[in-house]
């Protein structure tokens, strides 16, 4: 049991179930710099719709109970390596909080699904991405960490429960050696690592003054300004976004890729010229670190979430064909 015990724990401190997009600053990564600065589109983006907004508290109370469970987590890991007995009333009171967590994350995540909201179904669609590229799904992990709980509640009971049995399709030792690779290898991307990350609020500056040499040319400002108005008026359209028929929906896909590459060529510009401000370059660079992630891993992640959507709407274009020929 104690052993069992010791895989859960390593497998579930490096667990996180935080939704990629949560809180993020208002910026994101530029492809086309040499710095790791930030610009704002994906999650980063400063104009936030109204469901998203709306979503706040539920992002919050996942993101917060993160840190505090895999802290949890690795105390009682750390307990069990040095054979100690652990507490029957924490370890059940970690179980209990595993569990409300999972249900916390799972009506966020369904939440997200069946948003018509362009920005919301994004957020969902990064966190499959992410899940996908270490193969797993939203199923997949919240099972795991219900049978983990389940597992701590047998250990707590002294023997009167029997552990359950591992969900369908999990491999234990997978799962060990993925846990100990996730600890010897400091790049791997992990969701609890980002969610540490934006609950410390690494990036506070802006990228721009509104002073730098750049704006005091009439067409520059008018550049910047146009380019605010046009990608706030897209999230403003994008609040119907599941309405759209399918071609409609690729269509606004590809207007976000526009203004994405936008403000790659206007934050490139600005650092040719030295004109983005230094701390927010510390700043990013710190953030990125944290979040053991780097500017193109993150826009191949983006990107992937927008593929997925287009995935759906082609689906969904596809239907539609057959039914009509039906």
């Amino acid at each position: 049991m104690h052993r069992l015990l010791f895989l859960i724990l390593s497998v579930g401190a490096g667990t996180g179930f935080t939704p990629l997009s949560h809180r993020l600053s208002s910026w994101k990564w530029s492809r086309t710099t040499q710095l790791s600065v930030v610009t704002p589109v994906g999650p980063f983006c400063p104009f936030r719709s109204s469901a998203a907004q709306h979503l706040d508290t539920s992002m919050e109370r996942v993101t917060k109970a993160t840190p505090d469970f895999a802290a949890d987590m690795q105390r009682l890991q750390l307990d069990m390596m040095t054979g100690e007995q652990p507490d029957p009333e924490r370890v059940n009171k970690i179980a209990d909080g595993l569990e409300e967590a999972v249900d916390d994350w799972e009506n966020l995540i369904a939440r997200l699904n069946f948003s018509n909201d362009f920005q919301t179904k994004e957020y969902a669609k990064l966190t499959q991405a992410h899940l996908e590229k270490h193969g797993q799904s939203v199923q997949e992990l919240s099972s795991m960490m219900r049978w983990q709980a389940g597992c701590m509640r047998a250990l707590a009971s002294g023997g009167r429960i029997q552990p359950p049995p591992p969900p369908p399709g999990v491999d234990l030792m997978k799962m060990m050696n993925e846990a100990q690779e996730a600890e010897s290898n400091a790049n791997k991307p992990s969701l609890s690592g980002m969610s540490n990350a934006f609950n410390q609020g690494f990036i506070t500056t802006t990228p721009f003054k509104g002073t730098e040499a750049p704006f005091q040319t009439e067409m520059v400002r008018e550049e910047y300004e146009k380019l605010c108005r046009d990608h706030n008026g897209l999230i403003e359209f994008g609040q119907t976004y599941a309405t759209f028929d399918p071609l409609g929906k690729i269509a606004f896909l590809d207007e976000i890729e526009k203004i994405e590459e936008r403000w790659d060529v206007f934050f490139a510009r600005f650092s040719l010229l030295g004109a983005i401000d230094q701390q927010f370059v510390t700043e990013c660079s710190q953030f990125l670190s944290s979040m053991n992630l780097n500017e193109e891993n993150f826009r191949a992640l983006l990107k992937t979430a927008h593929d997925l959507m287009r995935e759906d709407a082609e689906k969904e274009r596809n239907s539609s064909s057959s039914s009509n020929f039906s």
